[in-house]
């Protein structure tokens, strides 16, 4: 999975209105919070990745242990 601007802009501000357009040019329409810069939108790009991408065993072996017949976990 690829961390987006969006998905970045919801960590930072989960509260805010915003809009991403075609353009790619964030239209913020929350006045009471604060835009995040795009050096800040970038480090949280990084961040979340890095959050999603070490978390990358625990997604295959629940996908294996969810494979499992259920009976077979009681022995």
């Amino acid at each position: 999975m690829v961390i987006t601007k969006d998905k970045a802009l919801k960590s930072l501000a989960p509260n805010a209105e915003w809009n991403i357009p075609l353009d790619g040019v964030i239209r913020w329409n929350s006045e009471d919070i604060t835009q995040p810069t795009d050096a800040e939108i970038n480090a949280e790009i990084i961040r979340l990745q890095a959050v999603y991408d070490s978390q990358l065993y625990a997604r295959t072996r629940k996908a294996k242990y969810d494979l499992l017949n259920q009976d077979e976990m009681r022995y």
